[in-house]
């Protein structure tokens, strides 16, 4: 079974994927910044802008209760989270590129000193209060801090690469991120015991429900699917396998 990770093991994932995140953006050229994604309807500079809001609002909690009040006026046919979602984009991608990226490494430091400090109380709040919609493995505000926070911007990284032709380098934080979508995979799965192997830039093998039948794929293909971002053939044993990103 993959264990939860601790506080500190979660905060120290989220500052190494924010430094990933900064180093790649940080090679983008005029032309990159247009680019579709993956994230339907969204630009590489779209995807940064509502990067760049997650962690303004992080350090920022008024920004974040102003934006999802006035988001669900101008969206009010949207769930919450993508109403808000769609606001921060509203907001931050009109700025010129040069702004847009010192906004966000303005902001990363603060909200990593906020998560830091959120007390247990806040930990232990419902997500719900904020976001109904989509229902998640865990409803607590420590899950979105722990988990989602790092899972959300490392797959904006990985739309990024792919948008853009660059690199997508991995390390030991990129495979704690890949290991915590498996837990949740794990903890709702309900099809046949497999025994999973990853293989290209994120390897490993893990068991969902028993060590059953062997099952090869892609690291990031898998990723990419199970976010709903396609990538396995309709026959694969996942092709139904979604988890909340």
């Amino acid at each position: 079974m993959i264990a939860a990770p601790t506080r500190q093991q979660a905060l120290a994932t989220l500052t190494a994927e924010l430094s990933a995140f900064q180093r790649l953006v940080a090679t983008l050229n005029d032309e990159d910044w247009s680019r579709p994604t993956a994230s339907a309807g969204w630009t590489v500079r779209d995807l940064v802008a509502h990067v760049a809001g997650q962690f303004e609002e992080q350090a920022r909690f008024g920004t974040f209760r102003r934006r999802l009040r006035e988001a669900k006026r101008r969206y009010p046919d949207r769930i919450a989270l993508d109403a808000h979602n769609q606001f921060q984009i509203d907001e931050l991608a009109g700025r010129p590129t040069a702004e847009l990226t010192a906004h966000l490494a303005r902001h990363v430091p603060l909200a990593l000193r906020a998560i830091r400090r959120a007390p247990g109380l806040v930990r232990r709040l419902p997500s719900t209060i904020f976001f109904p919609e989509p229902p998640l493995p865990d409803r607590r505000m420590s899950y979105l801090f722990d988990i989602l926070t790092s899972r959300d911007t490392w797959m904006h990284r990985l739309e990024i690469a792919d948008a853009t032709g660059r690199p997508f380098t991995v390390d030991d934080h990129d495979t704690a991120v890949v290991e915590q979508v498996l837990r949740d995979l794990a903890r709702a799965w309900t099809g046949p015991d497999i025994r999973l192997e990853l293989t290209g830039a994120i390897t490993g093998e893990w068991t969902l429900g028993g060590n059953g039948k062997p099952v090869s794929v892609d690291g990031l293909v898998l990723m990419r699917h199970l976010s709903g971002r396609g990538g396995l053939e309709p026959d694969h044993p996942l092709s139904d396998a979604r988890v909340v990103f």
